[in-house]
């Protein structure tokens, strides 16, 4: 995907309470930059996330039955920060 940033994502489909990100994102993100959307499947549910530590998405919902599908994105750490250019046509 393009933006200003360089970026890398994670999706699937949650049931449980974890979210099990990759192992190797503790090397290449920087923590800080995660972000999570969560799609509940099914029916209307407020998934949330409750944290992020330990390489993992803690997420919860007040229904109790935990399904939706998660897209968390992240900045990489290894590599610099874009800087964007941008020239118009004349």
């Amino acid at each position: 995907m393009e933006g200003p940033e360089h970026g890398v994502y994670f999706r699937g489909v949650a049931t449980n309470k974890e979210i099990q990100l990759p192992d190797y994102w503790t090397g290449l993100v920087d923590e800080l930059s995660i972000t999570v959307h969560l799609t509940p499947i099914g029916k209307s549910c407020v998934h949330y996330v409750e944290k992020i530590e330990d390489n993992k998405v803690f997420i919860d919902c007040p229904c109790g039955e935990i399904k939706t599908f998660f897209i968390v994105h992240a900045e990489r750490k290894d590599v610099p920060k874009v800087w964007l250019e941008y020239y118009p046509k004349k």
